[in-house]
């Protein structure tokens, strides 16, 4: 999926996220307003890794403390606070992850134990986020983590990078069957008059 594709999803999530702030009072209307505004230019210019309320008013615009909002998020919903640095990101990959909807959703997929998926996002707060996994892996367990803007950043960069070296070996591995099948081959024999 396009980021054109996800935009309804994004702008709807962090709209929820939003009313969160200010319920917690982590941050004025004012602030709010001026924070989305910057999520839809960064909408407008493709920028997905910036395309989020949190990341706006914690590193733009420096008003919003996240370990304020983690707290908030951990004792409003209950889920565990988990940091993916050194997460391998192995068996996620094998899952045809779009990177897209993980950067769209500010969520990553991390782990795969026995029947249970292991999601961690810093949208939790936002019903179309949960829904939109909860659909994507229907009939499966789910297990939800929240964690840090920079963990999230982390684990994205990792998993883009096992994603890329899993492409190239199934590209090298293609080159090395299409070469050893080509060396195997008959030559055309002369047509005997």
């Amino acid at each position: 999926m396009s980021l054109q594709e996800h935009r309804p999803l994004i702008v709807r999530s962090n709209r929820t996220l939003g009313s969160l702030l200010l319920e917690k009072k982590l941050i004025t209307s004012d602030q709010l307003d001026t924070a989305n505004e910057k999520l839809l230019e960064h909408l407008e210019k493709d920028d997905l890794r910036r395309a989020s309320v949190l990341h706006v008013l914690i590193f733009e615009m420096q008003v919003l403390n996240e370990d304020a909002y983690l707290e908030a998020v951990i004792d409003k919903f209950g889920v565990a606070l988990i940091d993916l640095h050194s997460c391998q990101f192995k068996k996620v990959a094998d899952l045809s992850l779009d990177l897209t909807a993980c950067w769209a959703t500010w969520t990553v997929p991390f782990d795969v134990v026995d029947d249970f998926y292991l999601l961690a996002t810093l949208l939790y707060p936002s019903p179309q986020v949960v829904k939109f996994w909860s659909e994507k892996y229907a009939g499966k367990n789910i297990i939800w983590y929240a964690l840090s803007v920079r963990s999230f950043q982390s684990a994205m960069e990792k998993l883009e990078h096992v994603k890329t070296e899993s492409a190239r070996a199934a590209q090298a591995h293609t080159a090395k069957t299409a070469a050893k099948s080509s060396t195997h081959t008959k030559p055309s024999q002369p047509v005997k008059k």
